[in-house]
């Protein structure tokens, strides 16, 4: 039987040293980290090992190719262990102080605390292990990856997809925590191809799930990656062109009309494809009853959320897909149509991301504007009237479009979400475990728990005292490989 006191933190070449993973902190770039003997942590692992084996762990940073180390062998033949911390699972369960997570590979095999004993959990390995490392995570605080549910990664302007800015978008992102993306349209075949290439290792990124180019119709041309259609033969053609290719989404744009919206949602269904919708002639009631899937953008711009009457005002003005401030300025929060539009997004379970980032660079640039504030404010309301009338909000921004800087803009989105009057521990829901069940992942990532594939952020600051906590990260796991942060 074995009784194992190890002693040890974590300190980087500099000769700089920490009692635990301090000196983990944004904008330093280390070399290595090494394990030294510093204070007692007394872990019984009676009947496993002969041996335990304090490794190394090597990190290297150069801009955004990052190399990541490895926490785990594929055989799991070694065991990382974090404890000390706190753990914000992504459940909405109370935070747990003095936590453990017990890493095997690139899976979760346990979750637990440091007064019980960890045998059980050692004893699933089926004596395989022939090493453990151990991080003395006391004062941190984790919680799972970040999602990015509106990413477009490369761009979505016609003529402008670059691979390289593509690949360096992805760095960016797993540096600031975002350990999975939604990329609600882009070209088709380089999507795809970008997908796949994180999936191999090829490319450090995270992971990607991604919709082709936008279906959209003539009669209201958008300067993006579109395919225009005109009839439901064409849409049944592009649909069945891009299941093909292998895109996990079909983004429907603001020109269908409800017949050809019900075509394209149909069609994708047949082939086993969501659908995402950015809509404008069809209304997010109706789209929800005809079995839409996903919904974009916080403020459902189209006539027929207003009244009759103001239908006719948004008409007559001019107003069209893009008007926002209009639509703002027309719409009832506390109308008929606006609460049949909630109900129908409710019963039909249809989650929304706001993108409120976009909102706050169309009416906040500039010099300051009571109107546009007051339109901003009505942004704010909506989100927390969807979320408080049970609407499964997401996390997404809309990157790289607004000049939205990749990852941080994240961090602002989840700050822009309190604004509104969410609350934080609601509000690491929405960043992650909602994610993961919009994705129908929920089974391996998106919250802390055994059997999980690991993906987490370490915190120096406790993001449900204030959600920019979210922004102190010290390092990310991401598929239980660590990323310098």
């Amino acid at each position: 039987m074995l009784q194992s006191k190890i002693l040890f933190s974590i300190a980087a070449t500099s000769g700089t040293t920490d009692k635990s993973w301090g000196s983990w902190r944004k904008g330093t770039f280390m070399n290595i980290i090494y394990v030294s003997f510093l204070s007692f942590l007394v872990f019984s692992l009676s009947e496993i090992m002969s041996d335990i084996n304090l490794l190394a762990i090597g990190l290297t940073e150069t801009h955004h190719n990052m190399s990541l180390s490895s926490l785990g062998t594929d055989n799991g033949s070694e065991i990382f262990v974090l404890h000390g911390g706190t753990l914000i699972d992504g459940t909405g369960s109370a935070p747990k102080s003095d936590s453990v997570v017990i890493i095997n590979g690139n899976k979760i095999i346990a979750v637990t605390n440091q007064s019980e004993n960890l045998n059980h959990y050692f004893n699933k390995l089926n004596g395989t292990q022939t090493g453990v490392r151990f991080l003395n995570l006391t004062g941190k605080y984790i919680m799972p990856g970040l999602f990015d549910m509106h990413a477009h990664v490369g761009g979505v302007l016609k003529d402008s997809y670059d691979r390289a800015a593509s690949e360096k978008m992805l760095g960016t992102l797993l540096n600031y925590g975002i350990t999975t993306i939604r990329n609600p349209g882009g070209p088709t075949n380089e999507s795809v191809s970008l997908r796949e290439d994180i999936l191999s290792g090829k490319i450090a990124g995270p992971e990607m799930f991604t919709a082709g180019r936008l279906l959209n119709t003539p009669e209201l041309p958008i300067p993006f990656i579109e395919k225009q259609v005109t009839t439901e033969e064409e849409v049944i053609e592009e649909v069945r062109r891009q299941a093909t290719s292998g895109v996990d989404f079909i983004k429907l744009y603001v020109g269908l009309n409800p017949e050809l919206l019900k075509v394209a949602i149909d069609e994708a269904h047949h082939q086993g494809i969501k659908v995402i919708g950015h809509l404008y002639l069809t209304s997010w009631t109706e789209a929800a009853n005809l079995g839409i899937d996903f919904l974009t953008h916080g403020v459902p711009v189209s006539p027929f959320l207003l009244s009759e009457g103001k239908q006719r005002t948004f008409n007559l003005t001019g107003g069209g897909h893009f008007d926002h401030s209009l639509w703002l300025d027309l719409a009832d929060l506390s109308s008929i149509e606006i609460r049949n539009m909630i109900d129908s997004l409710v019963q039909n379970q249809i989650p929304v991301d706001p993108t409120l980032n976009v909102y706050e660079a169309i009416l906040k640039q500039g010099t300051y504007d009571p109107q546009n504030q007051q339109r901003w404010n009505k942004v704010l309301q909506l989100t927390k009237i969807m979320h408080e009338r049970g609407v499964q909000i997401l996390s997404g921004t809309d990157i790289p479009n607004f000049k939205l800087v990749p990852g941080k803009s994240l961090h602002h989105e989840l700050e822009l979400l309190a604004e509104a009057g969410i609350k934080p521990m609601d509000i690491i829901k929405i960043a992650t475990g909602n994610g993961a069940k919009a994705l129908s992942i929920i089974n391996h990532t998106g919250t802390i728990e055994p059997d999980k594939q690991a993906d987490m952020l370490i915190l120096s600051a406790n993001p449900i005292e204030d959600i920019e906590n979210i922004g102190k990260i010290d390092a990310v796991i991401s598929n239980a490989r660590i990323v310098e942060k």
